[in-house]
């Protein structure tokens, strides 16, 4: 262990190294915790204590201490906290807290400030990535840019080298094109596959309202697979849709925090392999989804010779080619992120954006308002329009703060030491911006549990105008967050140009509101299935849905084959 300076404290008020003491002091299971870490929040206000490696005795008398001194100190469900948090008025008085699993520490940033601090100002430092044994080195071979250790590579794949046209991308790999060929400019490219592919949307709306959330899902599944592959999902029975949420599960398995005893003793790794257990699953797994990967990726190449391929990751790959520094399973793991990594954050705001107009009606008429003047009732809105949509942009802003789809985000790791506020950070530490606390920071967000969008109309904070928290911080921002700010954009405005959204009614004709906290959460957290009404606007505007949809199948198979 490092030891901090005398002038800093460590930062660690207690560590969770014992299930009977989960269990029976704090009244949740052990197994919730191996089986999603990132789903709970551990709040306590910083002490100078540090528990290392108590008894559950020596911890449950700490905890007694903390409690007499007035200290909260909880363990929860992220998607079960927003009730307790309603039902209990409680709130966490830690802005910055930690805590220890098995021989990690892990460090959590509570307000948007603290982020903004360590995560942004210091990023030099705080940019890498912890080791994840099993998901990163085992399952993936090192191949996902998302789980990068924060050194000369990932700086290499990094760099933008592009040409004034913006037709042709560096082969340096992974942040390179994707903040390339995602990055705003190359993001408009998109623009008329995401048009087409909502005209779709809103018909399959039309159609059956019910099923709105997997409507959400094969939309964002499609898009995902038309950046990746430049071709188009039409049914989530589609053999590669299965194929490909086998591979998420898989890994999103082999990311849980402490499940695998390997993450806790990488000593494991001297056994010879034939005694390495615990990768032996992951082993099969890895040629299953190489497979598909190299599958996908060689699919384009021969839609590509046959002249039949819309422009994508996958042929901006193929254009340069495999070489020495890069070789073709590294080119299909890298154009696969988008596939694997972009589906559920969309469909869930998606979700989001419903509930939160179920809740707030006034706010979804004054946006229909907004379109009707902008756009007329003649025809859909496109990005055109954009700019002319001040409400409708903060809006979509808002939902996204209101309820997070990614409550905690992904995990920093800090490549030095550091001291912040007297707190001693230490090299290796696991850091995490609470992004579901900070979207609640009332410095930033007076009334955090009030929907306003006009928060984000006429902002002059930074961190408002430029409004990216649920896309991560620094320099592991979502390199798609420009695509994806797109995706909602016109999928949004169109819903509202649309539909009137209303409460479903019980058999009294009451309005029935789903729970605003109510939510299934992973690593991502989508609010639970909800009853609601969908009402086309007028017979003009079923019109028009119909003909956009018609003329829409017949574009897109431009991007089927």
């Amino acid at each position: 262990m490092n030891h901090p300076p005398a002038a800093a404290h460590t930062l660690l008020p207690f560590s969770l190294c014992c299930h009977d003491w989960l269990d029976s002091s704090l009244g949740v299971s052990a197994v919730c915790l191996e089986e999603s870490l990132l789903g709970f929040e551990i709040a306590s206000r910083p002490t100078k204590g540090s528990f290392w490696r108590q008894s559950s005795t020596d911890v449950c008398q700490a905890l007694q201490d903390l409690d007499t001194a007035s200290e909260k100190i909880r363990c929860v469900m992220i998607a079960d906290k927003r009730r307790l948090d309603r039902e209990t008025d409680s709130q966490p008085t830690g802005h910055i807290f930690s805590f220890v699993i098995g021989n990690k520490v892990v460090i959590v940033l509570n307000t948007a400030q603290t982020a903004w601090d360590l995560l942004e100002k210091r990023g030099e430092i705080y940019s890498s990535r912890p080791r994840s044994i099993m998901g990163h080195e085992i399952l993936s071979r090192k191949m996902w840019g998302l789980g990068m250790a924060y050194n000369d590579k990932w700086r290499k794949w990094r760099k933008v080298r592009l040409t004034a046209t913006m037709q042709r991308c560096s082969l340096t790999l992974d942040r390179q094109l994707q903040h390339s060929c995602l990055n705003t400019k190359y993001a408009v490219n998109y623009q008329t596959f995401q048009m087409l592919e909502s005209s779709i949307l809103l018909h399959d709306l039309l159609d059956d309202p019910a099923k709105y959330s997997t409507h959400f899902t094969r939309f964002s599944t499609s898009m995902a697979f038309t950046i990746s592959y430049g071709g188009r999902i039409k049914s989530l029975d589609d053999q590669v849709v299965k194929d490909n949420a086998e591979a998420g599960r898989a890994f999103g398995s082999a990311q849980i925090p402490g499940k695998y005893i390997v993450e806790s003793w990488p000593s494991l790794l001297w056994l010879p392999k034939r005694f390495q257990w615990f990768r032996w699953e992951f082993e099969k797994r890895r040629l299953i989804d190489l497979q598909l990967y190299l599958s996908c990726f060689q699919n384009v190449k021969r839609r590509m010779d046959s002249g039949i391929v819309k422009p994508c990751l996958s042929t901006k790959m193929w254009e340069e080619g495999p070489s020495e520094e890069t070789t073709e399973v590294e080119m299909a793991y890298y154009v696969a992120s988008p596939f694997s990594a972009g589906i559920s954050t969309i469909s869930s705001a998606l979700d989001v954006f419903l509930l939160a107009m179920l809740h707030f009606p006034d706010c979804a008429r004054r946006a229909q308002a907004e379109l009707d003047s902008v756009v007329g009732r003649s025809r859909m809105p496109t990005f055109d329009d954009q700019s002319s949509l001040p409400y409708l942009r903060a809006l979509i802003k808002e939902t996204t703060r209101w309820r997070v789809v990614a409550p905690m985000g992904m995990p920093h790791a800090t490549t030095e030491d550091d001291v912040y506020e007297g707190y001693h950070i230490p090299k290796g530490a696991t850091v995490f911006g609470n992004i579901y606390m900070i979207s609640k920071d009332p410095e930033l967000f007076p009334e955090p549990e009030a929907f306003k969008p006009e928060r984000f109309i006429d902002a002059t904070d930074p961190r408002l105008v430029n409004f990216d928290l649920p896309f991560g911080f620094g320099r592991r921002i979502c390199p798609a967050q420009h695509v994806a700010e797109q995706t909602l954009f016109i999928t949004i405005a169109r819903i509202l140009w649309s539909f009137d959204i209303a409460p479903a009614l019980d058999k009294e004709g009451k309005p029935l509101l789903p729970d605003p906290d109510d939510f299934r959460s992973n690593l991502t957290a989508r609010p639970a299935p909800f009853d609601l009404q969908l009402t086309v606007r007028d017979s003009e505007t079923r019109k028009v849905i119909v003909a956009e949809a018609s003329q829409s199948a017949d574009a897109l198979r431009e991007w089927e084959g």
